[in-house]
């Protein structure tokens, strides 16, 4: 949905981050008319300190899910072995 028209955007390209390809800001209308070479400034040194995104944390029920799945692989396997060493 856009909000205005009359917006002043600054476009961050060089982002010298492997996660970010570019960064976009919309400058407050109450800072459009300072000076351009400023914002650009405020803008990189911004995006510089941005870091990598968090990561994403596993719940509780995908933990239990891959706990399950361990303890069945580790049963199968030993059910096998023991399979195998009656039939040898």
């Amino acid at each position: 949905m856009i909000k205005g028209v009359n917006r002043q955007v600054l476009e961050i390209t060089n982002t010298e981050n492997p996660y970010f390809e570019r960064i976009i800001f919309f400058v407050k209308p109450e800072y459009g008319n300072e000076d351009r070479a400023k914002l650009k400034k405020e803008a990189e040194s911004y995006a510089s300190s941005a870091g990598k995104p968090p990561k994403s944390r596993k719940t509780k029920k995908e933990i239990r899910y891959l706990i399950m799945q361990s303890i069945l692989c580790l049963g199968a396997g030993a059910a096998l072995t023991f399979l195998f060493s009656l039939v040898l």
